[in-house]
């Protein structure tokens, strides 16, 4: 299946998502800057492009398969595309390419993508299977007197 339906699953999920983070923004870290394969590869011609390309859609999808609410992965996106421009923008001097080592738009998607997963309270099984147990009861109170703002999630 695409979709995450298991706790295990959304591990695995996390685990993609920080292994492209590190890559793309973090692979050589000069004092509080990271530099990774998307800085580095910018300046071979349509490689940077290339790399973040598709390391953008393999965020988005570990986003759509850790069940991120759709305004997240818009978000992320939104992120993810000014991060391509940046690099592939025909900017004299080199400035563009620079501009695209510093900018971490794939790190930056990644942390909106896992600190909303972090928010989320995940429940293994389909929700007639979840409503009627202890654990979800109680959640569900939790919400309803405003001391939980987490969302809730079904797995199954």
């Amino acid at each position: 299946m695409f979709f995450a339906r298991s706790h295990i699953d959304l591990h695995n999920v996390r685990a993609s998502i920080e292994r492209t983070k590190r890559l793309s923004d973090n692979v050589i870290k000069i004092g509080p800057v990271g530099v990774g394969l998307d800085g580095l590869l910018t300046w071979i011609p349509w490689a940077g492009g290339l790399y973040s390309f598709g390391a953008g859609v393999v965020l988005l999808s570990d986003g759509v398969r850790g069940r991120c609410a759709p305004m997240v992965l818009l978000e992320a996106t939104m992120v993810l595309l000014a991060d391509l421009a940046i690099g592939i923008a025909p900017v004299p001097g080199g400035l563009g390419k620079l501009a695209d080592v510093l900018f971490s738009g794939h790190k930056w998607a990644a942390d909106l993508m896992l600190k909303h997963m972090e928010e989320t309270i995940y429940f293994e099984g389909a929700r007639k299977d979840v409503v009627n147990t202890p654990e979800y009861r109680e959640i569900l109170a939790r919400i309803k007197d405003g001391k939980e703002r987490r969302r809730v999630v079904f797995l199954g």
